[in-house]
């Protein structure tokens, strides 16, 4: 899969790249721990940074026994497992409606926390089902035969 790393050519920038990719893995397992924290969609934005920065780093994320298949599997247009978007809907929803409902006082940002939860919650259903793709493809393997 090194086909799709493409270093940045200064030292410097590799350098920025990186320590970006640092912190966006570094939330991107938070995610997997912190309803309302995205998970996979860190650790997307981390695989990329990596790929401008680290071969090494690139390659782990996408060999890791924890998430690797997942980057590799939304990568090949796989799309998100149906069983994540549920738990990632449902999370958001909750960690939202709690801190509106309890943590949260000023009415601008709770609006702006309701506002960011609707994004978060759109980008997961409008993102490719892993098992839907799946049936795609089978049926036009089995069309083609």
């Amino acid at each position: 899969m090194t086909e799709e790393i493409r270093l940045a050519r200064s030292r410097s920038l590799r350098v920025l790249y990186g320590a970006a990719g640092f912190v966006f893995l570094t939330l991107g397992i938070a995610g997997y721990f912190v309803p309302g924290l995205p998970g996979t969609v860190n650790l997307l934005i981390a695989l990329w940074l990596f790929s401008m920065s680290s071969e090494r780093m690139h390659e782990w994320m996408l060999t890791n026994k924890y998430f690797g298949r997942s980057l590799r599997d939304y990568k090949a247009g796989l799309g998100i497992p149906r069983k994540i978007k549920v738990i990632a809907v449902t999370s958001i929803v909750l960690a939202v409606s709690f801190s509106t409902i309890v943590a949260i006082h000023n009415p601008i940002a709770r609006i702006a926390l309701i506002g960011l939860g609707l994004v978060g919650v759109w980008f997961v259903l409008t993102r490719p089902t892993r098992e839907v793709v799946l049936a795609q493809r089978a049926a036009a393997g089995a069309a083609a035969s």
